[in-house]
């Protein structure tokens, strides 16, 4: 987990300077290591939603860089520049130029400041400042930029999901409040509060109320955060309790037949740091869960899952109940028909059969379709299904 600070800018003969004041668990010696292994760098200092192919650097006093990415269109950019000042596991400073299609990154070169600072064995505060700027437009545009890149560092930080010291020493809970979240408890006078709401509801197990909860609950709403740094929330839907739980700290959860896409697999492969939303719409009630997931794909693990073409399986870190206040009360009507083990689990999804998607489903799918002799169906008369028979 880390925190920031509200960034600032500074003006200084006409130009601007951007400060931005990150904590990060980790030791400055890893810090300082994500800035200078070139192996590292291409895994997080991407400024935008692109990726970097190839970093050559030679950190030291007059040393060069260069940083060379490719954006999501396919144009190619260039970050370079010259190491001015390099003091191991403390302070990294070197001039700064782009090159590319992102206009308002373009300029004269600039320079940026990097420096640590230990605040006991396992965090450091960080603080970046990207000087020479030429205004306060620029220094909006490259705030947005460091953020981004900032919080891959910090993602490129984390331990695997399976290893022991994915935790921090205190315990995820110990940090559930960033200073954002206390300056707003404390402008409306809940810090008392939300501290008797972790010490009373916050728990690193599941209990036996929390299991049997999970056990009965035919949906979850799964967050995930991709490769940019946007959130992404997914409904999850299946048979009462397809969500299963392994053990008091271990989920389970089965990922269907979907639209292909797999944003929340693909996310949580990157980044295991899941969020999950359990909520009963008959008996007003939410359950939310803090984890790690890993994806499995092992044939005998997915044998107990029907249906199943992967699991997520979560590590559990934080569980806590939310206040019910203000969920609506719906009455439950049916399962849906194409939920495995229902009549019409084995059916293409009907969307998949639109004349203009069909050629570019997956081969398993075309060849249910033609071997059923199902013709393929315009958007008009697919949305004159949909709209008879809410079918999907």
């Amino acid at each position: 987990m880390s925190s920031i600070d509200a960034p600032r800018t500074e003006g200084t003969g006409g130009s601007v300077s951007l400060v931005l004041i990150r904590r990060l668990n980790a030791p400055a010696g890893l810090i300082f290591s994500a800035w200078t292994d070139p192996k590292w760098l291409v895994r997080w200092l991407v400024p935008g939603a692109g990726m970097l192919r190839e970093a050559v650097i030679d950190p030291r006093p007059g040393g060069g860089y260069r940083l060379d990415g490719v954006d999501p269109d396919g144009t190619a950019y260039q970050l370079r520049g010259r190491y001015i000042e390099i003091v191991p596991e403390r302070r990294i400073v070197a001039s700064w130029c782009y090159e590319g299609a992102a206009a308002g990154l373009r300029g004269p070169p600039t320079r940026i400041e990097v420096d640590l600072r230990s605040v006991g064995t396992d965090a450091c505060e960080l603080t970046l400042t990207h000087g020479a700027l030429s205004g306060e437009e620029a220094a909006s545009l490259h705030r947005t930029v460091w953020t981004i890149c900032l919080d891959r560092l910090a993602w490129s930080l984390a331990p695997a999901a399976d290893e022991p010291d994915f935790r921090p020493k205190l315990g995820a809970i110990a940090e559930l409040y960033s200073d954002q979240h206390r300056m707003l408890q404390d402008a409306f006078d809940s810090r008392r509060l939300a501290n008797k709401l972790r010490k009373v509801s916050v728990t690193s197990t599941l209990t036996p109320d929390h299991q049997a909860f999970i056990a009965a609950q035919d949906l979850v709403f799964l967050s995930t955060v991709d490769h940019r740094g946007f959130p992404t929330c997914s409904y999850k839907g299946g048979a009462p309790g397809f969500v299963r739980v392994l053990d008091e700290q271990t989920l389970a959860l089965p990922s269907y037949d979907g639209n292909g896409m797999y944003l929340s697999a693909g996310n949580a492969a990157a980044n295991a740091k899941v969020g999950l939303l359990f909520i009963d719409f008959e008996r007003p009630h939410r359950l939310r869960i803090h984890g790690a997931a890993r994806l499995m794909r092992d044939g005998a693990e997915l044998a107990a899952y029907p249906g199943a073409e992967l699991l997520l399986v979560v590590k559990v870190y934080e569980a806590f109940v939310n206040c019910p206040r203000y969920i609506h009360c719906y009455q439950r009507a049916e399962t849906s028909p194409f939920v495995p083990g229902e009549v019409r689990a084995q059916e293409v999804a009907p969307w998949k059969n639109l004349d203009i998607i069909r050629d570019d489903i997956p081969a398993r799918d075309r060849r249910r379709l033609e071997e059923a002799g199902t013709a393929p169906v315009t958007r008009e008369e697919y949305l004159a299904r949909l709209k008879r028979r809410g079918e999907t």
